[in-house]
């Protein structure tokens, strides 16, 4: 530090607490749901940690000081995290063959008019039968006389909730043969599953939602009770991680390949990701492009959807986030997938 100046110094000061707060963000997957859960917000705040550690690293090249490599150091350990992060490239198959999942948060169908458009609910709706993947896969999903999915001949559909039944749905052009529910206790949130015969094959489905924030818009945060906002983040980060251990406790006992598609309310850095991306492949990883973010609020975009393959017995020929349009809090994501050869 002899040679910095005053400015350097303080700079460089920043630049150790902002790599340091990535390596920590590195390990927080890793630790268990009861161990200082609030650093479970490193999972939201990943993407900011990793542009701040970029912009020290390009400030000390162009100064070309040896100062680089604590940005440097903390990015190469992040190397796996950022290709969940960004892909230069997707899959782009010629004759694509196989079978394609659609998961959609469609937040109700615009129930409460958090969009101020008339006509979302049949937006999405005819959106949906346009696209007409051959499993469709929906959260925050309620009865509505104005929407239909009759071009499914199968589907299966848990609501909760007494005053406003809400909650998954699965629809599917092949033939389901078994079907069932987690029923996470105490909340709207909730995974499904359904077995279901593709050809020769059969797989298994899980719609999951885990668990919600329901916390305010983001830019009034700073006018609550930090307390609150703190203890109310460390519960749902606890609730996500007990319900992702629940659930994958029970795809280990499918008889069938299995796909995980749905709302995790965390991102690709979070423990509950790791926990049900254990034997999976992240469709966007293996064939998505761009930074791939399903969720947007204003100045916060983040990659929080997911469809979760399984690694030795299937494959991802293509993936895309459908963000051309929004009508939804939720951008939709597609896949398409085939079976491994025996």
């Amino acid at each position: 530090m002899k040679n910095l100046s005053i400015t350097e110094k303080i700079i460089l000061i920043i630049n150790y607490i902002a790599a340091l707060w990535l390596a920590v963000a590195f390990v927080t997957p890793y630790l268990p749901s009861g161990f200082l859960p609030i650093l479970s917000v490193n999972s939201l705040i990943f993407p900011f940690l990793v542009l701040i550690n970029i912009l020290f690293l390009i400030y000390w090249l162009i100064k070309l000081k040896k100062q680089l490599f604590i940005s440097l150091l903390v990015l190469l350990l992040n190397y796996s995290n950022l290709k969940a992060l960004y892909q230069w490239s997707g899959k782009h198959p010629i004759e694509p063959k196989g079978f394609s999942i659609m998961s959609y948060n469609v937040r109700l169908f615009n129930a409460y008019h958090w969009i101020k458009k008339k006509g979302i609910n049949v937006d999405i709706s005819n959106y949906l039968k346009d696209q007409f993947p051959d499993i469709l896969v929906l959260q925050e999903f309620k009865t509505d006389k104005q929407t239909d999915f009759l071009q499914y001949p199968y589907k299966h559909i848990v609501l909760k909730g007494k005053k406003r039944k809400a909650g998954l749905a699965i629809y599917s052009k092949y033939k389901i043969i078994n079907q069932g529910n987690l029923d996470f206790k105490d909340t709207y949130n909730n995974a499904i599953w359904a077995d279901i015969i593709i050809k020769k094959d059969t797989l298994r489905i899980y719609n999951v939602h885990l668990q919600s924030y329901k916390i305010v818009k983001p830019e009034n945060l700073v006018e609550q009770d930090k307390n609150k906002v703190r203890n109310k983040l460390q519960k749902v980060f606890k609730r996500q991680y007990q319900q992702a251990e629940r659930l994958a406790a029970h795809t280990e006992k499918s008889p069938h390949p299995v796909v995980i598609a749905g709302d995790f309310n965390n991102t690709a850095f979070s423990a509950p990701y790791r926990i049900l991306k254990a034997n999976k492949i992240d469709a966007f990883v293996d064939a998505g492009e761009g930074f791939g973010f399903t969720w947007r609020y204003k100045w916060v975009p983040l990659r929080i959807d997911f469809i979760l393959p399984d690694e030795k017995k299937m494959q991802v020929l293509q993936f895309e986030t459908l963000n051309h349009f929004r009508y939804s809090d939720h951008y939709p994501i597609k896949a398409l997938l085939k079976f491994r050869e025996q």
